[in-house]
């Protein structure tokens, strides 16, 4: 899934080759996933991207927003899959969902699986989104002081009484956390996924703080995780520290095997001695 570190190294890149680039069509596949969260009206993206122009991209959460000179947002984000930019002479991926098409010849191409978003907005629809227009805090520093975090953690609602696995992936808690980057993220804070928010000890609270902070940058500056691609198909490369991969080998603290557990609907990777 495309979490904070790969959004951020998209957008970082499409901004370097397509702002000031106009649109010259968008073409939405037949076959688009069913959960591929579009406009309502599929005639909306050829009434508002065409003869428009990015004027500025920028990354927030899991989520990739694209402003145009008309006032417009084209959101892509909050999915597993691709986005691809494919040169003039070269074919598309086999299965690309949505295309935006340039007038220098480059596409814009998204391939998603499972779900995702790809949607053109007004700013006022855009605030109204239910996950992109809900974010919590971007998980870096000028964003995040400890007394926002704790705050966080005892404020919000029925998530500061749930499990810390829940709590964090939740975009309106923290922006950008999925389940791929918490597995190192609560590694790094010697917390189980199962402890519950109000379980959370002061020094473990700003342990846990300085893990999202220090797993992000370290991602970031690795371009993403090497299980995901950027805009030109190349993967990223931060390695991380718990995955599939790493079940059964040794804990790079203690030594104990790593275990695989299923929690809240997903895959968990801890250390059962480190981690508790």
């Amino acid at each position: 899934m495309i979490e904070f570190p790969e959004a951020v190294t998209i957008a970082r890149q499409m901004k370097e080759v397509l702002v000031g680039k106009p649109i010259s069509r968008v073409t939405i596949a037949d076959d688009h996933p069913r959960f591929m969260f579009l406009n309502d009206d599929l005639s909306t993206y050829d009434a508002r991207l065409p003869g428009r122009t990015i004027t500025e991209i920028r990354a927030s959460g899991k989520w990739i927003f694209s402003a145009l000179n008309s006032g417009d947002i084209l959101l892509i984000g909050e999915m597993f899959g691709r986005i691809l930019l494919v040169p003039p002479l070269e074919d598309l991926p086999r299965k690309a969902h949505g295309v935006v098409t340039f007038e220098s010849g480059e596409r814009l191409a998204v391939t998603v699986q499972a779900w995702g978003g790809f949607q053109v907005l007004t700013p006022k629809e855009l605030a109204a989104h239910p996950y992109a227009g809900r974010q919590g805090s971007a998980p870096v520093a000028e964003a995040l002081s400890l007394e926002r975090f704790v705050h966080t953690l005892d404020h919000s609602g029925d998530w500061s009484r749930k499990p810390i696995k829940g709590f964090l992936v939740h975009e309106g808690n923290i922006a950008g956390i999925g389940n791929g980057m918490l597995q190192d993220i609560l590694f790094r804070a010697k917390l189980s996924p199962k402890r519950k928010v109000p379980d959370i000890k002061s020094e473990e609270r700003a342990r846990l703080r300085q893990a999202i902070l220090e797993t992000m940058q370290l991602a970031v500056e690795a371009h993403g995780r090497d299980t995901e691609k950027d805009l030109y198909g190349a993967p990223g490369g931060y390695i991380p520290l718990m995955d599939r991969r790493t079940v059964g080998t040794p804990c790079i603290e203690c030594g104990t095997p790593i275990k695989k557990i299923s929690y809240l609907g997903g895959s968990c990777y801890i250390c059962p001695s480190c981690q508790t």
